[in-house]
C-alpha cells in the first residue's frame, strides 16, 4: 500500500485574465462542483449524488480509464467560504481551498488543491513513484480545470457575475 500526499496552488485571477472571479464565485463554483464534479475535472466521467442532507452530501463519482481507481464513494463537507473537504472511504482525503494572498486583492486570490491518496494495490517502490508523478500532473489539472470551469460558467451565466 502507497500514501501520496500532494498540494498544488495555482492564482486565481493571473494578469490579464477576464473576467475577474471574485471569491463568492469561487465558493459558487466548488458547490456546483460538489454535485457535478465531471464539469471541473476532467478525469472524472460522472458523479451521482446519493444523499444530499444537512450540508453534507454523499456522492459516487467515476474515473475515466487511467487513473488509480475506477470509482470512489465520498462524503463531501463545505466549510463556507474557505474549503471543501472530499473523504473517500478508502480513506482518501482531498480537499479544495480558497485562500487570500497577503494583499487580499482579488489578483492575490488562490486555490488549493490537497490531496491524501490511499492507494492500497500500489506497491512502494517504482511503482510508487509513478504513481506520484502521474498524480502530480492530475493535481495540477484538477486546480487549473476547476478555475477555468469556474470562469466560463460565470460567463455563460451559471455562475451569478
Amino acid at each position: 500500500m502507497v500514501n501520496i500526499s500532494l498540494a498544488y496552488t495555482a492564482k486565481i485571477n493571473p494578469s490579464g485574465v477576464t473576467p475577474v472571479l471574485t471569491k463568492r464565485q469561487v465558493w459558487a463554483g466548488l458547490q456546483r462542483k460538489i454535485r457535478f464534479a465531471q464539469e471541473f475535472v476532467p478525469v472524472i466521467e460522472s458523479c451521482e449524488v446519493l444523499e444530499d442532507k444537512d450540508g453534507i452530501v454523499d456522492r459516487k463519482v467515476v474515473f475515466k480509464p487511467g487513473m488509480p481507481k475506477s470509482e470512489a464513494r465520498e462524503i463531501v463537507r463545505g466549510y463556507e467560504d474557505a474549503w471543501v473537504d472530499f473523504e473517500q472511504e478508502d480513506g482518501t482525503h482531498i480537499r479544495n481551498i480558497i485562500s487570500d494572498g497577503s494583499s487580499g486583492d482579488l489578483d492575490d486570490l488562490h486555490m488549493t488543491y490537497m490531496f491524501e491518496f490511499r492507494l492500497p494495490h500500489v506497491q512502494e517502490g517504482e511503482q510508487g513513484q509513478q504513481q506520484k508523478e502521474k498524480l502530480e500532473k492530475t493535481s495540477k489539472m484538477a486546480v487549473e480545470s476547476s478555475i477555468e470551469a469556474i470562469r466560463k460558467m460565470v460567463v455563460d451565466g451559471r455562475i451569478a457575475a
